[in-house]
């Protein structure tokens, strides 16, 4: 049995899919709020990102987003 040893690919590799996910998991969250914010249903627009190829799918969000709203500002008199 052949002990376990480090290499540094195997390190690269779990370093690359750490960030891949990480940003992934960013953009996603970051996909979901703007969603949220603007009226639509987050968790169907993060599918749909998903699914079509994250770059793409932001992009593509990026593009046909609605308008963000103005919301008026509470005043105390």
């Amino acid at each position: 049995m052949e002990p376990f040893t480090i290499n540094i690919l195997n390190i690269l590799l779990l370093a690359t899919i750490a960030l891949y996910l990480a940003l992934l998991g960013f953009i996603l969250t970051w996909v979901y709020f703007d969603a949220e914010q603007r009226g639509v249903n987050g968790f169907m627009i993060v599918a749909l990102t998903f699914f079509s190829g994250t770059i793409f799918g932001t992009l593509a969000w990026l593009v046909l987003r609605p308008r963000l709203q103005p919301q008026p500002i509470p005043v105390r008199s």
